[in-house]
């Protein structure tokens, strides 16, 4: 058991020094390797958004937003942006480093991913490796 946890806590730890370009490659690769189909440009000038994906055995669509750095003022604006949109089933924001800790409101449709989160999410996608390769 102290093996799996040293393994997050050093993924977690490499996760926090990507830089948000190699931060948005692995919530995409994460993703896809969940079985989500991604239906938009990773990142770039989409507006309100990083990710548009698909999950073909639900049908759902998921809006996702990748943050290296954010503040709990940045997340209410993008959960609000995700109600006032209303396209989309379901809304990740994640991020992996902030000032505090960013609470999200309690929602079935609301996912709230912190470096931790995702160090377990990479773990189990078969990524650490994938993440050891980008600290050289």
């Amino acid at each position: 058991m102290a093996l799996i946890k040293d393994q997050r806590n050093l993924a977690s730890q490499m996760i926090c020094q990507l830089d948000w370009r190699d931060f948005e490659t692995l919530i995409d690769l994460i993703f896809a390797r969940g079985g989500w189909q991604r239906q938009s440009a990773v990142g770039g000038n989409q507006a309100d958004v990083d990710m548009v994906l698909t999950q073909p055995i639900t049908n759902e669509v998921a809006w996702v937003q990748v943050k290296s750095r954010s503040t709990q003022a940045e997340l209410d604006d993008y959960v609000r942006r995700f109600h006032n949109d209303g396209s989309f089933h379901r809304c990740f924001f994640i991020y992996h480093s902030a000032p505090k800790v960013l609470r999200m409101p309690d929602s079935v449709d609301l996912h709230l991913w912190t470096a931790e989160r995702v160090a377990d999410a990479a773990i189990e996608a078969g990524l650490f490796r994938w993440l050891i390769e980008r600290m050289h």
